[in-house]
């Protein structure tokens, strides 16, 4: 008899999964805090999903059932376990990651952080991050392969239990042998299976294990290095070097010996950043493989487009190739944000190349020369650095480096600036307004640069005293930061010259060029995109001079720490970050919303293969539908958990149940209109009492044109419950009655020859359905007479209508044939200018029109 106390396979098991959660607890302590690198993995957790009624006795009647479902079980475990070993396929993962880990620190060993320079504790900063999110990678890849041997151990576990507790109770209950003999077989099986199964969890324990150490020395050295640069970051305002006249000399041992560990993390962090061969640089690949072919077969189709071209814009127009380098090395910096520096700042420097020859005429006409200073000072820059091993020469260097820029600042304050050539429509005689909104734009860029250029002489200025006092901290960041923001400047304006070029080929090309949308707005397209690309180039540009200016990292963290702020109670948690999170994503799903649904209704009502109407109700339909997926992903990016909308969606069902039928009642309406269809925009219509033309179908309601000018906002509920009547639902006929009262001695043949004759030369008539001019009664009054037509152009059904009812008129009075008096009031004729006014009143036709 099994015992699920005596099983020694059992206890076995039970060991090894303690082991294993006491090996993974630094990784469960880890993902409780946040700043931990992942969550536990699905070893940790083996017991979270016990079912304590496994553990009671299977009933009888039920002992097959469960046979089969167990021993199907079992074949599941052993189809597991003859897959290839997934731990020996995570193991070679582990191993890289292992190995670059310990190369960082074997680099490191015995070498103050603080000693490095800032731009190599970035760069390892970087090294560890990118450690840190192939380990994420790594144990999210281990989860997955791993969690169903641990699942199947903890159900086998379970299903031993209750057959061990069937079977001791089958022996005090007289089981049939039958059923003992089907018993002791599964669980014989269930100890096989389980046997080979611990054999598995044991290499898988082993792997955790050292999956968590490795976790443990990331930590270690991302946080040794976020505390060496938090303490360059204190020390910008303290003095670290003897004073330039003392500090002098030739490169220290010490100093040689961290440029070259720092060059050496480089070259390891771009060697194992190469090697591992992300999603991002598999990207970047494909784009600036793409994008050479893409960017030659714009512009040589579009040559047309150069000669109407800006100035900044036709420069680029003509150099496809530097246009090309550009973006392909602007690339680099937004794709692979946590490539190595050495990556980045080899962008920068191809960059050179193709911002030279991008470079706007009318930039250089507003700086002159100072633009190309510019450049050639970031590349002096750069030369600067390979001097760091002897810090008295790199410090002769940066004054050398710190006074030529002053200089140049200078002379740039003193020149003479081009005045900016007006207009012919310009008045040039009237004096300039104070208001820098009313300046012509290179008035403006000048001022701008002139009150720009004074601040960097100040800066400059502080940078050079730093510098000869000791402190190199902040004479490095404040020089640097300086060139590079201007060179970056001039880098993000000559890319979005370059795609504004490629936005200028692309809506020039004849297949777009002959799009309805493009064609009614290009005037606004081009200074919307440029608009748009002015206002991210700014935003990058102010991201990375915060960043070369040492002020991105503390404004982070001070944010995030603002962002933190706010209230928990209970499963709902709100603070001010989600609120700004749900704030920006809301805005953004509506303007998406509005411009899906702007160019839809711009392009699919007049599309030849769809029924009119369909592209109304797509571009409505697709209105909301993006704008409640829009609305879900921020209500996701601000936190919010499915669980607490849970309580939004209860309280709205409440809210529906007690008050708000009649809004979803109109919402339902609205999307059986917008399928159904029995109403289109553009439709005559009669509905709720209002007559006109149906102008636009919104979900829950429905916008009506009236004949007298009149907008009618009628709800769709209104609408389906009613009686509606659209004239053009399947075609635009339309029938026109006329009645006429003659006299008792009208010549009915003569009478409908002429009628006949006025309805075929009436413009509008239609040929089919056939008109008729029918005798509809005779009596003491006279003879009726109803003239029955038909018109294709039911909007302009009453043109028609008038039309013939003065044809009519005129060919009565023509063959002198009196429209006698009204008999209801004989002083009264009839209407002349409708002749059937009258004689509706006293012989109305059988089928009146409708109003």
């Amino acid at each position: 008899m099994h015992d699920v106390r005596s099983s020694p396979l059992l206890r076995g098991l039970a060991k090894a999964a303690l082991l294993i959660a006491v090996a993974l607890a630094p990784l469960t302590a880890a993902a409780a805090q946040p700043t931990a690198l992942a969550q536990p993995t699905a070893l940790a957790q083996p017991t979270a999903n016990a079912n304590p009624a496994a553990t009671a006795p299977i009933a009888l009647a039920d002992i097959m059932t469960r046979a089969e479902e167990e021993q199907q079980l079992v074949d599941r475990t052993r189809q597991l376990l003859a897959a290839p070993d997934p731990v020996g396929q995570l193991r070679g993962p582990l191993d890289d990651i292992a190995r670059t880990v310990d190369a960082k620190l074997r680099l490191t060993a015995g070498l103050p952080l603080r000693e490095l320079p800032v731009m190599r504790l970035e760069s390892l900063a970087r090294h560890w991050e990118f450690d840190r999110r192939r380990f994420e990678r790594w144990q999210a890849q281990s989860r997955a392969r791993l969690k169903p041997f641990t699942d199947s151990a903890l159900e086998l576990a379970q299903r031993r239990a209750a057959w061990s507790a069937t079977r001791a109770e089958g022996v005090l209950d007289g089981f049939p042998p039958v059923l003992a003999e089907r018993i002791d077989a599964i669980l014989a099986s269930i100890d096989v299976v389980e046997a080979s199964l611990g054999g598995a969890l044991e290499r898988q324990f082993a792997l955790n294990r050292r999956a968590s150490e490795l976790q443990a020395r990331i930590q270690g050295g991302s946080t040794e290095v976020d505390a060496a640069i938090d303490d360059i970051d204190r020390r910008l305002l303290s003095v670290d070097a003897p004073p330039l006249w003392q500090g002098l000399g030739a490169a220290t041992p010490a100093a040689r010996k961290a440029m070259r560990y720092g060059l050496g993390i480089e070259e390891r962090f771009a060697i194992d950043y190469h090697a591992a061969r992300t999603g991002n640089q598999q990207a970047l690949r494909l784009l600036q493989i793409a994008l050479l072919p893409l960017i030659l077969w714009l512009f040589l189709r579009s040559r047309a487009a150069r000669a109407g071209a800006p100035e900044r814009v036709a420069r680029a127009l003509r150099r496809p190739f530097s246009v090309w380098l550009l973006l392909s090395m602007l690339a680099v910096l937004v794709l692979e944000p946590d490539a190595p520096l050495l990556v980045q700042e080899a962008a920068l420097l191809l960059a050179i190349v193709p911002v030279l020859r991008l470079l706007p005429a009318g930039t250089l006409r507003a700086f002159g020369f100072w633009p190309y200073v510019a450049i050639g000072l970031y590349v002096l820059d750069r030369l600067c650095v390979a001097a760091v091993a002897a810090p008295g020469w790199y410090r002769l260097l940066l004054l050398a480096l710190n006074l030529l820029t002053l200089g140049l600042t200078l002379a740039m304050l003193r020149r003479r600036w081009p005045q900016p050539v007006l207009s012919a429509t310009s008045p040039t005689s009237a004096p300039p307004s104070p208001g820098l909104a009313s300046m012509p734009a290179a008035v403006r860029m000048q001022r701008l640069a002139r009150a720009v250029a004074w601040t960097v002489l100040a800066l400059l200025t502080v940078a050079a005293i730093a510098n000869l006092i000791g402190n190199v901290s902040l004479a490095e960041m404040l020089t640097s930061g300086i060139i590079d923001s201007g060179y970056m400047a001039l880098l993000l304006n000559c890319a979005v010259n370059a795609c504004l070029a490629i936005v200028r080929a692309a809506l020039g090309q004849p297949e777009l060029a002959r799009r309805g949308l493009v064609r009614r707005h290009q005037g606004v397209l081009q200074p919307m995109m440029a608009r748009l690309l002015m206002l991210g180039a700014t935003l990058a540009w102010l991201l990375y001079s915060a960043d070369r200016f040492r002020l991105l990292r503390p404004v982070h963290l001070v944010g995030a720490q603002v962002m933190d702020l706010g209230v928990e109670v209970g499963e709902v948690s709100v603070h001010l970050g989600d609120v700004i999170v749900f704030a920006l994503a809301s805005w953004l799903a509506v303007a998406l919303a509005r411009g899906v649904r702007r160019l839809l209704r711009d392009e699919l009502p007049g599309h030849p293969a769809l029924p009119r109407g369909v592209g109304s109700s797509i571009a409505s339909l697709s209105y909301y539908a993006v704008l409640v997926l829009g609305l879900l992903v921020a209500l996701s990016a601000a936190g919010f958990k499915v669980s607490q909308l849970a309580l939004v969606f209860g309280a709205l069902g409440v809210g529906i149940g007690f008050g708000l039928q009649n809004v979803v009642n109109n919402f339902v309406s609205g999307l059986v209109l917008m399928f159904e269809r029995p109403i289109r925009p553009g439709d005559t219509v009669d509905a709720a009492g209002a007559s006109g033309t149906v102008r636009d179908i919104r979900l829950r309601s429905t916008t009506i044109r009236t004949f007298d000018g009149a907008d009618v906002i009628l709800p769709n509920g209104l609408l389906l419950a009613g009686n509606l009547t659209n004239w053009t639902l399947h075609d635009h006929h339309r029938r026109i009655d006329i009645a006429l009262a003659l006299g008792a001695d009208a010549d009915t043949a003569r009478v409908t020859a002429l009628l006949e004759a006025a309805v075929q030369a009436t413009a509008g008539v239609a040929a089919q359905p056939p008109s008729a001019v029918l005798i509809t009664a005779i009596d003491r009054n006279g003879v009726n007479f109803a003239v029955r037509a038909w018109t294709d152009d039911a909007g302009d059904w009453l043109g028609v209508r008038s039309d013939l009812l003065a044809r009519t008129l005129t060919a009565l009075r023509d063959a002198g044939i009196a429209i006698p008096l009204n008999p209801a009031n004989p002083a009264t004729p009839a209407n002349p200018a409708n002749p059937a006014a009258g004689a509706a009143r006293q012989a109305p036709a059988a089928d009146a029109a409708p109003p």
